[in-house]
């Protein structure tokens, strides 16, 4: 038979417990650069979309310039994070670049590598306006 008292016990522990532990600080994961180069004659911003609709500017770059960034992947489950910072863990689900001001209309994807196993190298794109929209490659 459980007690009352002990199904109030494991109602408070779990009513404390995180439903979602992504974890904390860079401990097991790969730090890797990320960098669009901006080609064009115009400005370009960066974001990145993390869990559940949120998202987070990366910056703006002009012509010549770039807007970089820190990506953390981890190599046992093939994640990609963002550090905040407090150091918490944004799992990045998507990230692009695009016109600074109309970045999410006029937005180029850039592959993320979300495999497990080492990531030999960070992301480098070279971005240029093409028809109204950013390409990045």
């Amino acid at each position: 038979m459980v007690r009352p008292c002990s199904l109030l016990s494991i109602a408070l522990v779990l009513a404390t417990t995180p439903a979602f532990a992504a974890g904390h600080g860079p401990d097991g994961l790969t730090e890797r650069a990320f960098r669009a180069e901006n080609r064009g004659d115009g400005r370009i911003a960066c974001g990145a979309a993390i869990a559940h609709w949120y998202s987070v500017d990366l910056g703006q770059a002009g012509p010549g310039g770039a807007v970089s960034a820190r990506l953390w992947f981890d190599p046992a489950g093939g994640a990609v994070y963002l550090l905040n910072d407090k150091q918490d863990r944004l799992p990045v689900e998507a990230l692009w670049c695009g016109v600074a001001g109309r970045s999410w209309a006029t937005r180029s994807p850039i592959d993320l590598p979300h495999h497990a196993g080492p990531v030999a190298a960070g992301i480098v794109v070279d971005c240029a306006p093409d028809g109204g929209r950013l390409v990045c490659r």
